[in-house]
């Protein structure tokens, strides 16, 4: 009989726990506001966004304010633009031909942006160790863009 009793707590406190676990809301280490994803404050994310507008450009003013935009309303790393430097990719070849646009393979060196590390006030990214495979376009006429070719 004490050891169905134990059992019971056990349970009990077992089922608690799980409750406690699923209302946990992880804290920013920076602004203490809850993470809007899995480690993503977007209040702070923003910000660095922003202060690094100034270190990259594709010259193109239009593509620049589009990445922008993304970056800004981004809720997780998932919807996250950025512009990647041609000098940033390795192994680039050839792959297909599309409509407006030629396609081709290639390893990005440094890959894509999942968290913020507050330790090395750095983003924390997905390569993998040996880079993070990527499709690249290489848009024909493209010295007029605008939202139509864009979704090309």
């Amino acid at each position: 009989m004490n050891l169905e009793k134990a059992f019971y707590w056990y349970q009990k406190v077992a089922e608690s726990n799980e409750d406690n676990s699923e209302n946990e809301v992880e804290l920013c280490s920076e602004c203490k506001q809850p993470y809007i994803d899995y480690q993503w404050c977007q209040k702070c994310n923003t910000k660095r966004f922003q202060q690094d507008f100034s270190k990259w450009t594709s010259k193109n003013e239009f593509v620049d304010k589009f990445i922008q935009e993304a970056q800004l309303s981004a809720r997780n790393g998932y919807e996250i633009l950025e512009w990647i430097p041609y000098d940033r990719l390795s192994d680039v070849n050839y792959y297909d031909k599309g409509g407006f646009s030629e396609i081709h393979k290639a390893i990005w060196l440094d890959g894509p942006i999942y968290s913020w590390n507050f330790e090395k006030q750095q983003w924390n990214r997905c390569n993998f160790q040996t880079g993070y495979e990527v499709i690249l376009k290489i848009l024909n006429n493209s010295s007029n863009l605008n939202n139509k070719f864009l979704d090309e």
